[in-house]
């Protein structure tokens, strides 16, 4: 999982992009904190979260980022999938990304899939994500994210 956190700055590094890094317990309010948000005022637009899918038919595997409060609309994401689709199961999501749910990034390049990126995280001018680890957190401005990691933006939102 640390292997997937250096990965992440090596991207970031050789981009020559600004970001902040943090490290910090292991609950989602421990990152809030740590990078200044309130943590009280969960979930925050600004986190960008990594989720995981897994086609029916197909058996791929999807990786989609979107802002923590924001939950994936399951016709949208058939849209642009072209199949029905399932979160994939933790032990696949581990298997799969080398991370554990809850770590894995928005860099989906990093861990081996395309990155789709929901049109309603680009409201923000900053995200914080956990970086691999459940306690080490990236902040960095969307604008550079979308420059070094070249995500597919979609409409995949509730």
């Amino acid at each position: 999982m640390i292997e997937e956190f250096n990965k992440i700055k090596q991207k970031l590094d050789g981009a020559g992009i600004e970001y902040r890094t943090i490290e910090h317990g292991d609950k989602p309010e421990d990152s809030d904190r740590a990078l200044g948000y309130d943590p009280d005022d969960r979930p925050h637009h600004a986190g960008a979260k990594a989720i995981v899918i897994k086609g029916r038919k197909s058996k791929n595997y999807y990786h989609f980022t979107l802002p923590d409060d924001c939950r994936l609309d399951q016709k949208k994401v058939k849209a642009v999938i072209g199949e029905r689709w399932s979160f994939a199961p933790g032990e696949e999501v581990k298997e799969v990304t080398h991370c554990i749910p809850g770590s894995v990034p928005p860099f989906g390049s990093c861990i081996g899939l395309q990155t789709h990126i929901a049109k309603a995280l680009t409201d923000n001018e900053k995200i914080f994500f956990n970086a691999g680890s459940l306690t080490n957190s990236i902040e960095m401005r969307l604008e550079d994210f979308v420059v070094v990691e070249k995500p597919i933006e979609v409409d995949v939102t509730e």
